[in-house]
């Protein structure tokens, strides 16, 4: 009996041994290549992503990236590889244990999210796109400049300096933005007394011809009208960055007298100071509701109509510059980023917890209390509240295409039916291998990595392009 008493224990242990090496998921044959390969990327990515930000920082003085975006896309990439490579080569997850895959998936989700946030804080310091729409002028010389080189040969049109202030400023809607303010003219001796006083708005959609004389004054031979307009204008907005977009605010100005060849020229001698960061032409107490004022000022343009307006012929009518006084607004991006972040991590945070719970083993299932159907349940709940908050979303933008912040809910979709989906399969007679591995570990692994890969690739195409 001793000796069947010691045979029986030598098999426990080496029943024990091999159960507690099936648990530690020993690294298969051939393994051992992997870590000197990622330690050597991890080198490689480092110095590459370290020369970048260094060829960045002194070509442009900081890490915006509008002198060069490629290269500092390309910077958080290399940085996301040589991170993600560093916590394979330090952690190990090829050994296949449990926390070393669980600490592999979460350093390289950490790794994705400093990634995210680095390419917003440059986003956010990148200085703006050239919005002005036309050709900037902010002095006499250059308004000379640009119309000897635009006027029609052999036309000598009447000079009318005019003047804007804007008092107010509000979006109504995507494509509609209501104006309110002075403009004034300056009528000297050369200009005729037949000519119609007085302008027009051609952007405005009722309010074109409404502006109403609020004062006139006469100082030597110069006689000053001023007008008070108060306009909803109509403009092609793009909201393809929101919430990190600029946009161009611009008051287009046409003569009353089109029967006269009259170009309106800018007041220059009634502002102290034309530099655009210095606002000229925008009221001090302006509010501007979640918007921040960059430049204004103002510019011309040549636009080609292919109609004379029953005016003669339309092969006698040569376009003549026209005059728009612009405001270029940067949009302050906390209040709405924030707003639909926070409730979209919410949402993440929720159908993760989902994802980890669902599972085939009927122990956990009951202590869980969650079955296939309650997974469906919940979710269906989610997918309402994203729907109701997208939908809110692009009211508020009004944009015909597909606004940046709008991928954080279709992302949210597409998580949301992948959850689903996996709780399908997990309650499946037959399972893939991706679900059945190791009791439905590979997709809670990946959920994260997988949701913030995706929104900074898609953050990445959107705004580093070039």
């Amino acid at each position: 009996m001793g000796s069947s008493s010691v045979g029986s224990d030598a098999d426990d242990i080496d029943t024990g041994s091999k159960e507690a090496a099936g648990s530690d998921h020993v690294a298969p044959p051939g393994a051992g290549w992997i870590r000197p390969v990622v330690a050597v990327l991890a080198i490689l990515a480092s110095g590459a992503a370290i020369w970048l930000v260094r060829s960045l920082a002194s070509g442009a003085g900081s890490l915006s990236a509008s002198e060069n975006p490629p290269a500092a896309a390309a910077a958080i990439v290399l940085g996301v590889v040589a991170a993600m490579a560093g916590a394979v080569a330090a952690i190990r997850p090829e050994r296949g244990t449990l926390h070393g895959l669980v600490a592999t998936s979460a350093a390289w989700s950490l790794a994705l999210l400093i990634a995210l946030a680095s390419a917003w804080a440059v986003i956010a310091s990148t200085g703006l796109r050239d919005l002005w729409h036309g050709t900037r002028v902010t002095t006499p010389a250059e308004a000379d400049a640009y119309l000897s080189g635009h006027v029609p040969a052999g036309v000598d049109p009447i000079r009318i300096p005019t003047g804007v202030l804007v008092q107010s400023m509000e979006f109504l809607s995507g494509d509609n933005v209501q104006l309110t303010g002075y403009v004034w003219q300056r009528f000297g001796p050369d200009v005729p007394d037949d000519v119609a006083r007085g302008v027009v708005l051609p952007e405005a959609i009722r309010e074109a011809y409404d502006a109403k004389e609020a004062y006139r004054y006469v100082e030597g031979d110069v006689e000053t009208v001023g007008w008070y307009f108060y306009a909803t204008l109509r403009q092609p907005f793009s909201y393809g960055r929101y919430p990190f977009d600029e946009q161009d605010v611009w008051l287009r100005l046409w003569s009353r007298d089109f029967a006269r060849d009259v170009v309106l020229v800018p007041d220059f001698a009634s502002y102290r100071n034309l530099a655009p960061g210095a606002l000229p032409g925008i009221e001090s107490e302006f509010v501007f509701g979640g918007w921040k004022p960059v430049d204004s000022g103002f510019t011309y343009s040549v636009q080609p109509y292919d109609t004379s307006f029953g005016i003669g012929a339309a092969d006698d009518a040569p376009p003549l510059p026209e005059l728009y006084f612009n405001l270029i607004l940067d949009r302050e991006f906390g209040g709405p980023f924030f707003e639909h972040l926070v409730f979209s991590i919410a949402v993440a945070v929720l159908l993760f917890g989902l994802l980890v719970l669902t599972t085939d083993d009927e122990n956990l299932k009951s202590r869980f209390q969650l079955s296939t159907a309650g997974v469906l349940g919940a979710a269906s709940g989610l997918l309402f509240a994203v729907i109701l908050k997208h939908n809110q979303l692009r009211t508020v933008v009004g944009n015909q295409g597909v606004s940046y912040i709008e991928v954080i809910p279709i992302i949210l979709y597409g998580a949301i039916v992948a959850v689903v989906l996996n709780a399908i399969l997990v309650a499946a007679p037959w399972k893939p291998r991706v679900v059945a591995h190791r009791n439905n570990l590979v997709p809670v692994l990946a959920y994260w990595p997988v949701v913030l890969g995706l929104l900074l690739m898609v953050t990445l195409l959107t705004f580093f392009r070039g």
